[in-house]
């Protein structure tokens, strides 16, 4: 996607997308993802020169969730006065969590106060991985800006200009499935499942479930203001009936691509001034 800016208004002035060739990337949180990496730098080149973005120079650059770990930590536990601080604190609470050195992470977070509800959002990513993905943005003449992972990009543009409500977004795609429970835009809750469980629609339907108890017997809601799916697995309305038991609600497709077609530039432009101009992952 290209965006454009119009005054003091960005806008989206054109977007493409193609399907990666089978195999070339293979989606892990400790292993370099690209298994093709000239495949992938074709196939990149070829996207942007459909959407008119070779020039660009810097991008934003989505990830698919599985990439990188999120947490929410007491914000308390981390505060600090200087940010390098707050990130060695943050490090030291990840060390046992992350499945690589702690030390080879590239670590980012937000948030942050002094009282015991304040949390702090974290994503931790190998810098392999990572590494990887830039370069190959790099290769065709980019600059990779800001570098987020797809389920807080879909986050904020499904929840970013609503009245600040309990909501859920599950994000399903081919090989994952993300939950966000979030309090506005601000995640309560985080959880990626990878493999076997996002495979089975059975067995996410019994995580949705479980996250809705979770939400009302530790987090002391009671009822969901909205519930969002995103579904590059099964058919959106597959997605919705199966989902609709657990969640006690009939939940919304979120389709990324849908103001696309239906020609609202402008609102699309503004949903994701924070999004991609390289995406990588499936879509539906």
């Amino acid at each position: 996607m290209r965006l454009a800016r119009e005054g003091r208004r960005l806008s989206l002035a054109a977007a493409a997308s193609l399907d990666l060739p089978q195999g070339a990337v293979r989606l892990s949180m400790t292993q370099p993802n690209l298994a093709d990496a000239a495949a992938f730098r074709e196939t990149l080149r070829a996207v942007l020169e459909r959407a008119g973005a070779l020039h660009v120079g810097r991008v934003a650059l989505v990830l698919p969730d599985p990439v990188a770990r999120l947490a929410l930590l007491p914000a308390s536990e981390v505060a600090a006065k200087r940010q390098k601080q707050s990130e060695e604190l943050i490090r030291f609470r990840l060390r046992k969590a992350l499945p690589f050195d702690v030390r080879d992470a590239r670590v980012a977070f937000a948030g942050g106060g002094t009282r015991a509800i304040d949390s702090v959002l974290v994503a931790a990513a190998y810098r392999p991985v990572l590494d990887a993905y830039e370069d190959a943005c790099r290769a065709v003449g980019l600059h990779p800006g800001l570098v987020e992972l797809s389920g807080l990009a879909l986050l904020n543009a499904a929840f970013g200009s609503l009245p600040p409500a309990d909501r859920l977004l599950v994000n399903w795609d081919d090989g994952y499935v993300t939950l966000l429970l979030a309090r506005g835009e601000w995640p309560l809750l985080v959880r990626t499942l990878a493999g076997d469980a996002a495979a089975s629609p059975d067995e996410v339907a019994r995580e949705v479930g479980n996250t809705l108890i979770y939400y009302r017997e530790r987090l002391g809601g009671h009822r969901l203001a909205q519930a969002v799916v995103r579904s590059a697995l099964l058919p959106p309305d597959e997605a919705v009936r199966l989902l609709e038991g657990p969640l006690e609600m009939k939940p919304e497709v979120l389709d990324p691509w849908g103001a696309l077609r239906a020609a609202d530039m402008g609102r699309v432009g503004q949903a994701l001034a924070g999004a991609a101009a390289c995406v990588v992952g499936s879509r539906r």
